[in-house]
């Protein structure tokens, strides 16, 4: 049986291991190893082949036969089929967040927005794409649909790591992630529900503006390209 102990350093390897892969610390198609990992995150080789289990059955880990375990290429369709999910949903949950907690929901999106600026300026992109993710969950949250987010981040591990990339591409401007959610901020503070949804939509079809860029900086980070 395991004790509470092996539990919690098998959960913090699966964490430590599946952030180096979202944020590309291990870039897809990189060979790894438990001793690489181990030595990396200062874990036991147990708590790592229990994690590296699990990031398989997250599609994060390929392991080929007499060959070894690699970190899995962004498979694009998985991406793009996240981002019409979070599409479809995050429109509703836009408009319930602006009909139950607007006067919640703009304090904290105005704060949000002012920590995503400070992160651009320090040029800091791991603080920088919290807020993003921040900026959204906080519509979630004034719409009493914590839960949904939660659900959602099962589903968004590719299209997270195609996210992350786009803050690699010198000539894809942070600024514009900003501008975005100064517009959708502008309308959730008029109370204009269609707009603020609009631009939610709009904000969120910028994968499918930019990923033929992505494809061309990283053309061996992809699967599943159309």
């Amino acid at each position: 049986m395991l004790t509470m102990n092996t539990t919690n350093m098998q959960r913090t390897a699966y964490e430590l291991i599946k952030q180096k892969i979202l944020l590309a610390d291990y870039i897809p198609g990189q060979k790894i190893s438990e001793n690489m990992i181990t030595s990396d995150i200062d874990l036991g080789r147990t708590p790592v082949r229990e994690a590296l289990i699990h990031l398989k059955k997250d599609n994060l880990i390929d392991v080929v036969p007499q060959s070894g375990s690699y970190v899995a290429k962004i498979d694009l369709e998985s991406a793009k089929n996240a981002r019409f999910v979070r599409e479809n949903i995050e429109k509703e949950i836009v408009k319930e967040a602006i009909t139950k907690n607007i006067m919640i929901v703009i304090p904290e999106l105005e704060r949000i927005i002012k920590m995503q600026e400070y992160y651009y300026n320090q040029n800091d992109a791991q603080g920088f794409f919290a807020m993003d993710d921040g900026f959204h969950k906080a519509f979630y949250i004034a719409a009493d649909k914590a839960q949904i987010w939660e659900w959602l981040q099962i589903l968004n591990s590719q299209l997270t790591r195609f996210r992350w990339l786009r803050l690699k591409i010198t000539n894809l401007k942070w600024q514009k992630l900003i501008d975005q959610h100064l517009a959708i901020l502008k309308a959730v503070k008029a109370n204009d529900t269609p707009l603020a949804t609009k631009l939610v939509v709009n904000h969120l079809h910028l994968m499918l503006e930019e990923q033929q860029t992505l494809i061309d900086a990283f053309p061996d980070y992809f699967i599943n390209i159309d």
